[in-house]
């Protein structure tokens, strides 16, 4: 890898100027493209004509992945115990060495299916109310009081994730603790409920990426 140093020169083609132009380095603050935050102080080709930022060497490309880090969105809601274990036991199915990060992975797969599907989203609620209810009725059936501890289920989501979340809660009309666990009642149903579920292969080959 070439590493550059302020004041070195290369030729690059400017977005703004539309030609190709020469570049000097040099430090600035770079937004990112999805404007959702800003990295700052990076190496960064900057055009000679307009001092618009041309291109980033990949020796700023850590810098850039720690400041996207910190514009993560955190999701930390309580739900009970059992459904922590949902979605840890639906990880393990897809990898038995799958580690937590495949949590939000997977989190984020059924919240983009959802999206994609205003139909199964709209059903949601009403299919959520329906296996909330049945867990209770369940419990009350064992004839004595059943404590179930709460748990923290946390992870940071990019904002285009948190976005989802925003818009599934708006789409059921459900706080973001019952969004989230209605989101784990889907991933129940599909990974843990049949012998052989639809889609394993391709969530596995999801995390062999996430994993790597």
């Amino acid at each position: 890898m070439k590493l550059y140093q302020p004041g070195d020169t290369s030729n690059a083609i400017c977005p703004d100027c539309g030609k190709l132009v020469s570049t000097t380095f040099a430090y600035r603050d770079v937004p990112f493209d999805d404007g959702t935050g800003v990295v700052k102080g990076i190496l960064a080709a900057v055009c000679d004509e307009c001092e618009a930022v041309v291109s980033i060497p990949a020796q700023s490309t850590p810098a850039i992945r720690r400041a996207r880090e910190a514009a993560d969105i955190p999701l930390e809601v309580s739900i009970p115990a059992p459904e922590i274990e949902i979605i840890d036991a639906a990880a393990y199915r897809i990898d038995p060495d799958a580690t937590t990060r495949l949590r939000k992975s997977l989190f984020a797969f059924y919240l983009q299916r959802l999206r994609h599907d205003e139909s199964a989203a709209g059903m949601l609620r009403r299919e959520f109310e329906t296996w909330n209810a049945a867990k209770i009725e369940q419990r009350n059936r064992v004839g004595k009081a059943v404590r179930i501890p709460q748990r923290r289920l946390s992870f940071k989501i990019s904002p285009k994730t948190d976005r989802d979340v925003q818009w599934l809660m708006k789409a059921i009309g459900m706080n973001k603790t019952d969004t989230v666990r209605s989101v784990i009642m889907e991933i129940e149903r599909d990974l843990l409920a049949p012998k052989a579920p639809n889609g394993l292969r391709h969530l596995q080959d999801i995390a062999a990426v996430v994993n790597a």
